[in-house]
């Protein structure tokens, strides 16, 4: 089976053109795809555009990669609008659109006074609208949280249907993304953690009468590559923010992760919103992590530690790892992954 490998695009990013360079290169390098998380807000702080307006940009910028968010939601957007932005980048890119969706996170809703009520229902009505909006099709629907009457768009997506992937991270949302989606793309997980909640997907799967083969199991996943596996180690641990926001995944997977009285193990969905507080909250906890959990959690260390790594992501039901290039040199990543890791993997 051909495993494949994408960049994730995460802010805080450098300057728009950097971006686009960026993009390109990883697209020669072939990377399948380019995945753009859509904050309004970003920890740690820094320069954060518009994910969807990039995407557009994109399109037009690259000509191989399947291009996506990684994820938006319908809680900002209403999904009729989603739906014609996705329809459009569908044209843009001559059809290799991708729509990555969650439920929301605190520090994108919260501080804009948004209403965030009922995530799941949300969450699948958003997803049945947008289906039946990329038809063309003319329809009412009557749900908890959306009405529509005789709705359709006036464009549909060159592909039959714009492909969903859930950034599914709970039980009941990774059976939504088995029993309605084409992709599952949770972040944070080990390979033991994978595994395990990919029998959720399966769940949603047999629901709906599918077979989970028709999913695409991707993984959004942190990697650090140099020749020197300590000065590897030393560009991931700035990054262990992310198993602090995935307590219950670190616990899941044999560790014990102390959080204070008051914090959430969703903390980082749920709470995290940009105070200076907060953030050093964040900071504190992130000192929990140790190496052992940055080691399951990320691909690090050397090429040769990376590619065991990945033997193991794929066991555990991988197909695609959404990369976040963290260094120690960005490039010298990217090189390993061209030249060595992708074609290894690769049929």
């Amino acid at each position: 089976m051909s495993v494949r490998f994408g960049m994730l695009l995460s802010a805080p990013m450098p300057t728009l053109d950097k971006v686009m360079k960026i993009a390109q290169q990883a697209e020669e390098s072939g990377m399948f795809s380019l995945t753009v998380p859509d904050h309004t807000l970003m920890v740690p702080p820094g320069f954060t555009p518009n994910a969807l307006s990039l995407l557009s940009a994109l399109a037009v910028k690259t000509s191989k990669a399947i291009i996506g968010t990684g994820v938006t939601d319908v809680v900002r957007y209403h999904p009729s609008v989603l739906a014609q932005i996705m329809a459009t980048i569908d044209h843009l890119s001559l059809g290799r659109a991708f729509l990555g969706l969650g439920a929301g996170e605190a520090m994108n809703i919260k501080p804009f006074g948004i209403e965030w009520k009922m995530p799941y229902t949300t969450l699948r009505e958003g997803i049945e609208i947008m289906k039946r909006l990329w038809t063309g099709e003319k329809f009412s629907y009557e749900g908890k949280r959306f009405k529509l009457e005789d709705a359709f768009l006036q464009i549909k997506p060159l592909q039959k249907t714009i492909p969903i992937y859930l950034g599914a991270n709970g039980p009941k949302t990774r059976k939504l993304a088995g029993e309605m989606c084409e992709g599952w793309m949770p972040i944070a997980e080990t390979p033991k953690t994978y595994r395990e909640n990919l029998g959720d997907v399966e769940r949603g799967c047999e629901k709906a009468g599918r077979k989970v083969e028709e999913i695409d199991t991707a993984l959004q996943i942190y990697t650090a590559v140099d020749p020197s596996f300590e000065k590897a180690m030393e560009r991931a641990r700035q990054f262990s923010g992310v198993i602090v926001s995935a307590a219950e995944k670190a616990e899941q997977a044999g560790y014990s992760l102390e959080l204070p009285e008051g914090v959430s193990k969703k903390f980082y969905f749920e709470q995290l919103l940009l105070d200076d507080a907060m953030l050093m909250e964040f900071l504190k906890l992130s000192s929990l992590v140790t190496d052992e959990m940055i080691r399951d959690f990320f691909i690090v260390g050397t090429p040769e530690d990376c590619e065991e790594k990945i033997e193991e992501f794929i066991k555990a039901g991988v197909k695609h790892f959404m990369l976040i290039n963290v260094g120690p040199d960005p490039k010298y990543v990217l090189k390993v992954y061209a030249e060595r890791i992708i074609p290894a993997f690769s049929d």
